[in-house]
């Protein structure tokens, strides 16, 4: 299982990052020169600086909302946890095409403002699932200081903190790493917002030197690697606390006045973008003949989307269980080492798999690079860090008595993975398969840079958008949405686990 799981990694993760970053070691000097470059610098600072206001501005959300889920239970509560995911779901330069309609938006912080009103549920989420770890001890507090606030501020908030700034951290990680949103903003713009991943596109686009390029996608990743390792240092710290099911405090009590207010305005902001979109779209002339039109796009998309989705679901759950399944330390370096494409942007990546199977040396070039498949490896490579953490989440929790007792009855090891084994690992490969296909339907940093890419819906819509945008635009925005949260609903009504989003905790 090492093996394989090595195997995984080499093929999905570490040739197209090392492809990506290999041309360092031939031109050191330029490399040298284009990292301590004044505009370098100064992109790295704008860079950083999004990923802190974007990581504040979803605390500042999140962080509320997360606590009012935790402590509140009704309809409202319980329609708030269902429509949580959505801004995720959402490609966030989608969200901004709604917004755009409402609100003038441009720069460091039109930027900050749209990958905030996409981002901010994770930290909500995080922060739900440190609140209702602190649930009881938040109830003993409350009954010794009769003050909310006081047992809020003293103890309830530095229980979920870890947490928090687990998902603040995260947060920072994919506004650093997004494309699409400032290229959105900056199009047309004659002073426009650029940060390091805008420079890595250009600089591969303009095929300037391929060592400067590679040194801007290093300090592109170098920030990102931090804060994935203070997520991993927070989570091992802390782990036990977060793992399994939390003890009960007393029965949430239904929200007051102000707390239904809040939920309702949350829930309105959850909404509005699809609602701006879906209102756009009813001025449409021919919707259907629009969506006719996109068939062929929309097939590869799905196509994509749902090979992406099932390599992410074997390599994600085969990589997990090697992780739980190997020496402390060796399980540690595997998760890191598959953790590395959450640190790169998508354009980085996209140009480290164009490298890597559209190199001279490589004997299947000619057959990968210009079909469908090197988009698979690409949307998978990329999203496969998600796949193992959701994979490993719920392989943690697994009870392997069964399968030991399985083994030990004699029975063949055939029969043993079909009735014991898959049974037990089906949870994790469908949760795996779902953030695969979902993140594979969003993608676009990737796609357009990568050759396949531009046969899928996202390219078309982003097309559209940069050259006019009109009812139509809204009318393919929504069929994208609709495709994206297929497999979301499904699971949701099979009762995959992991999806739940703290509703089990409503119904206290």
């Amino acid at each position: 299982m090492i093996a394989a799981a090595l195997l995984v990694l080499a093929l999905l993760v570490w040739l197209p990052f090392g492809a990506a970053l290999g041309e360092l070691f031939v031109e050191p000097g330029a490399m040298l020169e284009a990292v301590a470059s004044p505009r370098v610098l100064g992109l790295l600072g704008s860079t950083v600086a999004l990923g802190l206001l974007v990581a504040l501005c979803s605390c500042l959300v999140g962080v509320p909302v997360g606590r009012l889920l935790a402590r509140t239970r009704g309809p409202l509560a319980g329609a708030l946890a269902l429509l949580l995911p959505l801004p995720l779901v959402l490609p966030p330069w989608m969200t901004g095409v709604a917004w755009t309609q409402l609100l003038p938006l441009s720069g460091i912080w039109g930027a900050t403002f749209l990958l905030t009103a996409s981002l901010w549920p994770l930290v909500a989420l995080f922060s739900l699932r440190g609140f209702n770890a602190a649930g009881r001890a938040g109830d003993v507090a409350r009954l010794a200081r009769p003050h909310g606030r006081a047992a809020f501020f003293a103890v309830e908030l530095p229980l979920a903190l870890p947490s928090v700034l687990s998902g603040a951290l995260l947060v920072f990680v994919f506004a650093v790493t997004d494309f699409a949103v400032v290229d959105f903003l900056s199009f047309a713009d004659p002073e426009p917002f650029v940060v390091l991943a805008s420079e890595i596109f250009q600089r591969w686009a303009r095929l300037e030197s391929s060592a400067g390029a590679a040194a801007v996608s290093l300090a592109a990743v170098l920030p990102c690697l931090l804060a994935l390792g203070g997520v991993l240092w927070i989570e091992r710290r802390h782990e036990g606390r977060f793992a399994g099911v939390s003890l009960p405090g007393r029965a949430a009590p239904k929200p007051s006045a102000s707390g239904r207010a809040g939920l309702v305005l949350v829930l309105l902001v959850v909404l509005l973008p699809p609602g701006v979109l879906g209102r756009w779209a009813l001025g449409a002339e021919a919707p259907l003949d629009t969506l006719l039109a996109a068939r062929d796009a929309a097939l590869s998309s799905l196509a994509a989307a749902l090979a992406a989705g099932a390599l992410v679901a074997v390599a994600g759950v085969l990589v997990a269980r090697a992780t739980l399944r190997a020496r402390p330390g060796l399980g540690s370096l595997l998760l890191g080492g598959a953790l590395l494409p959450l640190a790169a942007p998508g354009v980085m990546f996209a140009v480290g798999e164009i490298r890597a199977w559209n190199h001279p040396a490589n004997p299947l070039a000619e057959l990968v690079y210009t079909s469908p498949l090197l988009l698979v490896l690409a949307l998978a490579g990329r999203y496969l860090p998600l796949g193992v953490l959701a994979a490993r989440a719920l392989l943690v929790r697994l009870d392997e008595g069964p399968l030991a007792a399985a083994r030990l009855s004699g029975r063949p090891p055939w029969r043993v993975a079909v009735s014991v084994l898959l049974p037990m690992l089906w949870p994790a490969v469908a949760l795996a398969f779902m953030l695969g296909y979902l993140m594979g339907m969003r993608e676009l940093d990737m796609i357009v840079l990568v050759p396949a890419g531009s046969a899928t819906l996202a390219h078309r819509i982003f097309s559209m958008v940069h050259i006019a945008s009109d009812d139509l635009t809204a009318v393919l925005c929504l069929a994208l949405l609709a495709l994206s949260l297929v497999p979301a609903l499904a699971a949701r009504l099979l009762g995959l686990p992991g999806l739940g989003c703290g509703r089990e905790d409503l119904r206290r």
